[in-house]
């Protein structure tokens, strides 16, 4: 049996998903920027951290699913590996992201381990937040989002916990995945990135593990731009602080929650989680070096390079610095 906690691909094991069948249900996965398509590990894989039989969602790296023939940040996969990674560091319930390829086409991209289906004799079910969304707030429009918010979320959540199917602290959960999106810098926690899993045989609900997360670790800057925020801490810290999430704090304030902040407010509300966010930062920054380093020795498409795995160490630790002085402070407000 495989430790699922202490999963490790290395550089000479990309997979390659070319003759992976593509699930029935899905050709091409209709949700997201990226095209994506849904597929089924082979019974005979070589790779001994992949499941024989379950599905995995390879998001390919090149091409855009509003504009394939544009290229849009090819080396933006990455992310989403790193994502992983970072979430391992912090303990925290994030689905496996592998570096794969398709040799049919030479597309690069990351393949997502999918977070239900391990057992054929338990009957699961994901339902995305935006179904609640929209039963909780009138109008509620799912194209756009803007009405996404954490005050319906925490409204819904503790609503589950109260009907006694919700088989975890909500509180906890909401805590931790505003402290890991604000650490990685994910903006992209839209209404269709969370889900709550059903277990059918049991009546019993969890929330999904945090999902899609490339969205982050400074994707969008090209290096110019990224080398100027290594040297200057005044341009780190003035693009670290505008960050902001794909919700608001309440459905009618004007814009969207800033990353620090959420974490900031929602502390404050809820003091009693404060210890265990600061626990999952604890880890060394050598660790995730070490990380960073060996990712850059993969030999692919778009590969990552040895400065962006520089920025991104250097912007990762600055956000947990920031992250853990302000916890500390809020801590010491509760005493």
């Amino acid at each position: 049996m495989i430790d699922r906690d202490n999963i490790d691909q290395t550089n000479d094991q990309i997979i390659d998903i070319a003759h992976w069948p593509v699930h029935e249900e899905y050709e091409v996965y209709p949700e997201g920027a990226r095209v994506k398509t849904l597929r089924v590990c082979p019974e005979d894989t070589p790779y001994d951290f992949c499941i024989p039989g379950h599905r995995y969602l390879f998001k390919e790296a090149i091409k855009s699913a509003k504009d394939p023939s544009q290229p849009r940040h090819p080396d933006q996969y990455w992310c989403e590996v790193i994502a992983f990674r970072i979430g391992r560091l912090m303990k925290l319930p994030v689905p496996p992201v592998f570096v794969a390829m398709n040799s049919l086409t030479k597309e690069p991209g990351s393949l997502c381990e999918w977070f239900i289906g391990y057992s054929p004799e338990i009957e699961e079910r994901s339902t995305p937040g935006g179904e609640y969304m929209q039963q909780i707030i009138k109008g509620y429009d799912r194209d756009k989002g803007r009405q996404h918010n954490l005050t319906s979320i925490i409204a819904f959540s503790r609503a589950l916990a109260m009907s006694k199917k919700l088989t975890h602290n909500w509180k906890e959960y909401w805590g931790l995945c505003l402290c890991f999106d604000a650490l990685i810098g994910n903006t992209d926690r839209h209404q269709e990135n969370w889900k709550v899993i059903w277990n059918g045989d049991e009546g019993t609900a969890r929330l999904s593990p945090f999902f899609d997360n490339g969205t982050s670790l400074g994707h969008e800057l090209f290096p110019n731009k990224f080398n100027q925020c290594i040297r200057d801490e005044n341009m780190l810290s003035a693009y670290t602080k505008r960050g902001r999430h794909q919700m608001k704090w309440h459905k009618d304030d004007e814009k969207r929650l800033l990353l620090m902040e959420g974490v900031s407010r929602y502390c404050r509300k809820y003091p009693e989680i404060t210890p265990l966010l600061i626990d999952t930062l604890q880890w060394e920054d050598d660790a995730l070096n070490k990380i960073l380093t060996e990712l850059t020795t993969f030999n692919i498409q778009s590969p990552l390079t040895a400065e962006r795995a520089a920025f991104i160490h250097r912007l990762t630790c600055y956000r947990k610095q920031l992250l853990l002085e302000e916890l500390e402070i809020i801590s010491n407000e509760a005493h």
